[in-house]
This record gives structure tokens, sequence and C-alpha cells, in this order.
């Protein structure tokens, strides 16, 4: 249980610094702390690049979604648990991918 309280700590920290991470990326692809560019050329390079930064705030709403389901199952006691078939998920799986939510037979 200790293991599980250091787990979910250390799942807080990461969820506070995904969460400031992305708020800021939303601010930006709003526009909301930058001036669009006024040449149709540059505006188009400036749009491209709006591209990365929208894969990378996606990528940080998955993470933060498997992040909160995961201290949710720590809370229920049921983190090690196969969503799929009810069985223990391996530890060393745990280890490599901390917040999966099946095992790996599940995974096949």
């Amino acid at each position: 249980m200790a293991g599980n309280d250091k787990l979910r700590a250390q799942f807080e920290e990461d969820l506070r610094e995904l969460l400031a991470t992305n708020s800021r990326l939303t601010s930006h692809l709003r526009n909301e702390d930058r001036t669009l560019p006024k040449d149709w050329s540059d505006l188009a390079q400036f749009l491209e690049n709006d591209e990365v930064l929208e894969a990378l705030e996606t990528r940080s709403r998955q993470r933060i979604a498997s992040l909160q389901k995961a201290i949710t199952r720590i809370e229920l006691g049921t983190y090690d648990t196969c969503q799929s078939c009810g069985k223990t998920i391996e530890p060393g799986r745990l280890e490599l991918l901390p917040t999966t939510p099946i095992c790996a037979k599940c995974a096949r």
C-alpha cells in the first residue's frame, strides 16, 4: 500500500505538470499569447508549425486521461487489476507501463 501511495504522489505531480503544459499549449494555439502574421506566406508557415503543437496537445490530453484513470484505480484499490480479464497485471508490466489498465495477455 505504501508503494501505491508513493506512485499516486508521482502520478499527481506528473498530472499537475501536464495540466500546466497543456494549458500553455492550448492558450498558444488559440493565439492568446501571440499575434498572427499579416503576410500570407508567413501565416502559412506559422500555421504549419501549429500542427506540431496540436499533436503535442493531443498527446498531452491522452497522457492526462491515463494518469487520472490510474489515480482512480489506486484510490479504488484496483490499480494492478486488469480491466479486461480481472486478473492481476504483472508487476514488470506496471514498471514499464505504470498507467496501463490491462495485462500483457489482454494487450495481445
